[in-house]
């Protein structure tokens, strides 16, 4: 019968390929025991880990192929982490919504009338464009003279966010702008946390302002924090990357002969990859840096961007692998299957990567005969696109105080406007990303297509243009998810 330390011992030379070798260091371990041990020893488990990982490369004595190995379970280590986290991000809890929004618009900007929240697609593109970020949902309340005074405001709107039990990180800060700037500019600013919410606060005041534009506003982003949860399977994934790496090194290393042609041939595939990714993974990482964030938001979108390129990084190695396959016995129906996974994971990580932004299927066709209705509302919840309507005869005066009205609003970050029925935007406009039948839009109204920065600023637009001469009403657009 074997006894629960032969089991254990076992267990840990697993670390060892599979051979004779394993049993002889078992025995030798079971001979070498003191009566009565029911363990291995810390230093037992960490030799048996250290050589028998050393064992699966092969080649002993050997020192590129431990350079290799190091490479890919580094790259291995970074996939696995990368897609852990790109799953597990999807379970994170949504933004707050409702009542638990209306307590923090309280607590933040007491007796105001104060717009936003709600919550926010996972990931979205930063105020230039050219970078992404978490999504956030937009808070905000429109000047008042107590939220002018930006110390005073700034000061209890930390104080009384305190006493609510967020946690602060750093001090409040206060910005100003070159004294001779066109617009001059001051903003104070901070950064709490509370039950994996992040909250920047800023008060922003633009002077020399034109008569009909907003002169800033007082405002705070909400954005999910990692849970615990999510670092333990981020971790986990990335460990199990690299030893996946590790041991696919040691795999082929051990399939093909040394100082062989196919030796040669599947390094010299090999190696240009293995040294190209982690030049890419800093370049992503430089890419992927968030100012002013806390440090966790860079590593996670910088986790987010590798996605797809270690999906190319894996088929990038096939054919090194395809040299390896051949150039031993035939392969057993296990190593097969595992051979084939990595083909699919590899796959399945850039098709990921380039599927781009998935909407509701609108009809292939729409007539409308005016302004579209409100589109369900699980169709709408993160929509970052909103449409705003007005009559054709409408004259230019009326147009340019809407478009005005529209460029007040905190949170709109780009609005066009449209006229010509042949643009495609009339099909998102009217048919939910549809088609407009020829002829359809000659007496519909004109639109502006308005990008906002979150969801919940949607309740802030509506409310600054509904009741503006010559609009005929706000709606949403279908959300994209990405």
């Amino acid at each position: 019968m074997t006894s629960p330390l032969e089991r254990r011992y076992r267990r840990w030379a697993g670390a060892y390929p599979p051979g004779p070798r394993r049993q002889e260091l078992i025995d030798t371990l079971l001979e070498c025991a003191p009566p009565g041990r029911a363990r291995p020893a810390p230093r037992e488990v960490v030799n048996l880990l250290r050589h028998g990982l050393r064992a699966r490369l092969g080649r002993p004595g050997g020192r590129a192929v431990v350079v290799l190995a190091t490479l890919v379970a580094l790259i291995g280590g970074l996939a696995g982490a990368a897609v852990a986290a790109r799953v597990g991000w999807q379970w994170v809890p949504a933004l707050p919504g409702g009542a638990q929004a209306d307590a923090l618009k309280r607590t933040v900007f007491p007796g105001m009338t104060a717009y936003g929240g709600g919550d926010a697609p996972l990931i979205v593109d930063s105020s230039d464009g050219e970078n992404i970020r978490f999504g956030f949902a937009d808070y905000w309340v429109e000047h008042t003279a107590a939220t002018r005074d930006l110390d005073v405001f700034t000061a209890a709107a930390r104080d009384r966010l305190l006493a609510a039990g967020w946690r602060l990180h750093g001090d409040v800060t206060a910005t100003d702008s070159e004294p001779d700037a066109i617009t001059p500019t001051r903003s104070t600013a901070f950064l709490a946390s509370h039950d994996g919410l992040v909250l920047a606060f800023r008060n922003t005041v633009w002077s020399n302002r034109a008569a009909w534009d907003n002169d800033g506003a007082a405002s705070f982003t909400l954005t999910r924090a990692a849970p615990a949860w999510l670092w333990a399977l981020t971790v986990a994934g990335g460990l199990l990357g690299a030893l996946g790496g590790w041991l696919l090194v040691g795999w082929a290393s051990r399939r093909t002969a040394p100082r062989s042609a196919m030796a040669f041939a599947a390094g010299t595939l090999a190696w240009p990859v293995v040294l190209l990714v982690p030049l890419v993974v800093l370049i992503l990482a430089m890419w992927s840096i968030q100012p002013d964030r806390p440090w966790s938001e860079t590593l996670f979108v910088t986790l987010f961007r590798l996605v797809g390129p270690a999906g190319y990084a894996g088929i990038a190695a096939l054919p090194s692998l395809a040299i390896a396959a051949l150039s031993g016995p035939r392969l057993s129906g296990r190593t097969t299957a595992a051979t084939l996974a990595v083909v699919l994971a590899g796959a399945a990580g850039v098709l990921w990567s380039h599927r781009g932004p998935a909407s509701p299927p609108g009809p292939a066709e729409c007539r409308p005969s005016g302004v579209p209705a409100e589109l369900p509302a699980d169709q709408t919840r993160l929509a970052m696109t909103v449409h705003v309507f007005i009559r054709q005869d409408t004259t230019p005066d009326q147009r340019n105080i809407v478009q005005a009205a529209i460029a007040r609003v905190w949170g709109t970050s780009a609005f066009n406007f449209y006229y010509d029925p042949t643009a495609p935007e009339y099909g998102d406009a009217y048919c939910a990303g549809g088609r407009l039948a020829d002829g359809a839009g000659v007496s519909l109204p004109y639109f502006w297509q308005v990008d906002i920065s979150s969801p919940g600023v949607f309740s802030g637009l509506e409310a600054e243009v509904a009741g503006l001469p010559g609009v005929l009403g706000v709606r949403r657009g279908p959300a994209t998810v990405s």
